[in-house]
Parts: C-alpha cells; sequence; structure tokens
C-alpha cells in the first residue's frame, strides 16, 4: 500500500473522536477555539502531514514545518467559522445526503486501494470495521456538507462579464499553465442491485432469524452465527448511536424500540435488519443488530449489462444521451448534468477508464465498463491536444478560472467580516 492512502486514512480517524478516550485523546490540548468550535492539536498535526505529503516536504524537517503550520491553522480556523455561520443560519443538510456523500468517499478510497477487497484489508490491518470507520468519518461528512452549502448560497450570485474575464486573460496570460491533452467526459452509471429472487431469500432468512430471536434464543449467539455485518464478532454491537449517525430507516425503528425489544425486520440499502435494543441513554441508543446482505448474483450483474447495452444502443441510435442519463443513472451528483463529468487531463484519468477512452472518438460512447461503483457508460462530449490557453478557445475555462478568482475573493472578504463577528482564540505557541 503506498504510503499517502496509508496516511489517509490514519488522517481520517485521527480528526475524529472515539467513544472511549484514549492515552493519546486525553494528552491532546486545545489549539483554537471558535465560537463553539475547538480545534485539537491532533487535528492540527494530521492536517500538517498531511500537507507535508501534497508538498513534498521532508516529515523531519522542523523549519519547513513550522512554515506551514500557521497557514494551515489560519485554514483550520476559517473552517470552523464556516461552520459556525452555517449552524448561526439553521443550515441543514439530510441524513441521506450524509450517506451518499460518506459512500462516495468511500468508493474512491476503493478505487485508489484497487479493489474492494484491499479495502477491506487495510481496514482490518488497522483494526477497523467498514461500520466503525463511517460512524467515525461522519460528522466530517456532515460539517463539510454544511459548509459548502453555505458557501453556495453566499456566493451563488457571483458573476463575471466579459470584460473581466478579458481582464484576467491578460493579467494572468503568462502564467497559465500549458494544457495537456484533455477529454471532457459524460457517463450513464447503474449500480448492481440484488433481483428479486435474492431478496426474497434473504429476506425469509432473516424472518427465520427473527422468531428464533423472540423465541428466546441468544441475540448476539444468533448475530454471531448469522450476521453479515463485520459488528458480528461482537454480537452485533453497534455500541452507543444518536440521532443522524445511522441511515435512515434503521434508524427510525431502532429509536422506536424500548430496551430488550426485537424489532420486526427493516430493510436498508445493506440488507434486511433485526435490531435488538440494549440501552437508552438520554439521546443516544445502544442496539446490537443482525444483517442478512444482499448480495448481487452472477445473473444481477448480467442484467444489469444487458440494460446498459440496450441504453447505449438507444443513444447511438439517436436518443439524447443526457436525457437518457437524467432518466436512468443512479449517480445523483452527475445525472441533473445529464452524466456531465467536466474536463478531464488524460494523464489524470484512471487507467481503467483511459483505456477506454483512448478508443474513443467525440461523440462516441463505451461498452459498459465495471468499477468497484457499478457499471458505466462513458461518452466522449470533446476533445483537445495539448496547446497554451486562449480567449477564442477557452473562453468557458477562462470565465471559470475569473469566476473562481472573484469567489475566492468575496470569500475572504466574508470571512474577515465572521472574524468580527463571531469569537476566535488561538492557543497555539510560537
Amino acid at each position: 500500500m503506498n504510503r499517502p492512502i496509508f496516511l489517509f486514512l490514519i488522517i481520517l480517524l485521527a480528526t475524529t473522536t472515539s467513544g472511549s478516550p484514549s492515552l493519546a485523546q486525553v494528552m491532546d490540548r486545545i489549539v483554537a477555539v471558535v465560537g463553539n468550535e475547538i480545534i485539537l492539536l491532533s487535528e492540527l498535526e494530521a492536517r500538517l502531514q498531511l500537507a507535508s505529503i501534497q508538498l513534498n516536504i521532508d516529515a523531519q524537517d522542523v523549519d519547513a514545518l513550522n512554515e506551514i503550520r500557521g497557514p494551515i491553522l489560519h485554514d483550520l480556523v476559517n473552517e470552523k467559522l464556516i461552520l459556525v455561520q452555517a449552524q448561526r443560519d439553521n443550515i441543514t443538510v439530510e441524513p441521506e445526503e450524509v450517506d451518499a456523500a460518506l459512500d462516495l468517499q468511500i468508493e474512491r478510497i476503493k478505487e485508489q486501494l484497487g479493489s474492494p477487497e484491499a479495502f477491506q484489508d487495510q481496514l482490518a490491518s488497522e483494526g477497523l470495521t467498514l461500520q466503525l470507520l463511517k460512524k467515525r468519518y461522519r460528522p466530517q461528512i456532515r460539517n463539510q456538507l454544511l459548509r459548502e452549502k453555505l458557501i453556495r448560497q453566499k456566493l451563488a450570485d457571483v458573476t463575471v462579464s466579459s470584460k473581466e474575464v478579458m481582464s484576467f486573460y491578460q493579467t494572468y496570460r503568462d502564467s497559465l499553465p500549458v494544457q495537456g491533452e484533455s477529454v471532457r467526459l459524460s457517463h450513464l452509471m447503474m449500480t448492481i442491485t440484488p433481483g428479486e429472487e435474492e431478496k426474497r431469500v434473504a429476506y425469509q432468512q432473516a424472518k427465520e432469524i427473527l422468531a428464533k430471536a423472540r423465541a428466546g434464543e441468544d441475540f448476539a449467539a444468533l448475530a454471531r452465527s448469522h450476521s453479515n455485518c463485520p459488528s458480528a464478532e461482537a454480537g452485533g454491537d453497534l455500541g452507543y448511536f444518536s440521532k443522524g449517525e445511522m441511515v435512515p430507516e434503521f434508524e427510525q425503528a431502532a429509536f422506536a424500540l424500548t430496551p430488550g425489544e426485537i424489532s420486526d425486520v427493516v430493510e436498508t440499502m445493506y440488507g434486511y435488519h433485526i435490531i435488538k435494543c440494549e440501552d437508552l441513554r438520554g439521546n443516544q441508543m445502544h442496539v446490537r443488530h443482525i444483517l442478512i446482505a444482499l448480495s448481487a448474483s452472477d445473473q444481477d450483474e448480467e442484467r444489469i449489462r444487458d440494460q446498459l447495452n440496450k441504453l447505449r444502443e438507444r443513444a447511438l441510435s439517436g436518443e439524447d444521451f443526457s436525457a437518457l442519463v437524467e432518466e436512468y443513472s443512479q449517480d445523483i451528483y452527475s445525472k441533473e448534468n445529464g452524466g456531465d463529468l467536466g474536463w478531464y487531463p488524460m494523464d489524470q484519468i484512471t487507467p481503467q477508464f483511459r483505456a477506454v477512452v483512448d478508443t474513443l472518438s467525440i461523440g462516441n460512447i463505451s461498452e459498459p465498463i465495471k468499477t468497484s461503483s457499478g457499471y458505466h457508460l462513458l461518452k466522449v462530449m470533446d476533445r483537445v491536444m495539448q496547446r497554451r490557453i486562449t480567449l477564442d478557445d477557452d473562453w468557458e475555462a477562462l470565465e471559470n478560472l475569473a469566476r473562481q478568482q472573484k469567489v475566492s475573493d468575496r470569500l475572504e472578504t466574508w470571512l474577515e467580516e465572521l472574524r468580527n463577528e463571531i469569537f476566535v482564540d488561538i492557543r497555539l505557541e510560537g
């Protein structure tokens, strides 16, 4: 496993807190207070470690690390300022939004590691389970979505005129990077979902286990024997959690239980659950559960491939690809844009996609491509060779760059205003 991915997982956990304090947490300290939010030394050091990798700084170069520590803390304070303001403005995100963003991040890690199996091996080597990883990372994802939502609201009206685009180009034309070979892609994605027969068999199995649990058999023993969740080793114990930490269907069923009560069979995106309430502590609930996971069969994969091949033929026969994406794609992030993924430098496309993109001409559509997130149809919307950026050929790109700069300037002004409104106390020595 390469070092950046390893450290990504370490940093993922270093910036969160677990249910029971460790020695490292006891020795941690606050380096800044922003409103009702705090920044811990461990959070700063984790971000510093990641930055040192990105900037290729030797971990032993104390002077170089000290030089970037202040700016990194400044960025962390800015993030907390936006989060505090989001709370003040009653900005909210739905649990489903958090779940989707969290699953997307997990899928990206899997793709970087090469396979779901490599991802599971890495989790095991760190003494983690997928459930624990999600539970610890969930608050970060939620806060990130809150910040992004507020920023979009605050800066949605930022536009640039033609005069501003031309002025931006004249100012930065000599420092604009040379455009490498790039391609604009669109895709239609479908996940591999179990068929009705697999769901029927799994549901029947869950009903049989539920009957045993309600008849008095030991719930923890049933979980160890039958559950497909990593928590099976602990008798299905998920520990204490609050509302907003689990998927909605699971959470709704769990919080309807009283201590000792066992739920009916509950269906979620992960399969069928049987939940037992162990304890209630204020707003937190302690449960065990048994998961009968839904696993797709070879026939299910073949069904998705056949469906995508039919959609590909429809598009090649003249139907609008973006309309098909909006109707059938299961990528919630791109389907509203007709599947548009934007421009990608060819050298940054994953090898799996690169091999296919190299064979496609503009307007052509690939056969179904399998990844860890499902199957994709890729369409090449446009392609450009390496060249310098010009007003005539890159107006849209320059317009985006000029707007980004204007957004950045507006954001910095807004953050200064927030610093005058929200209490900030920097406690980092030196």
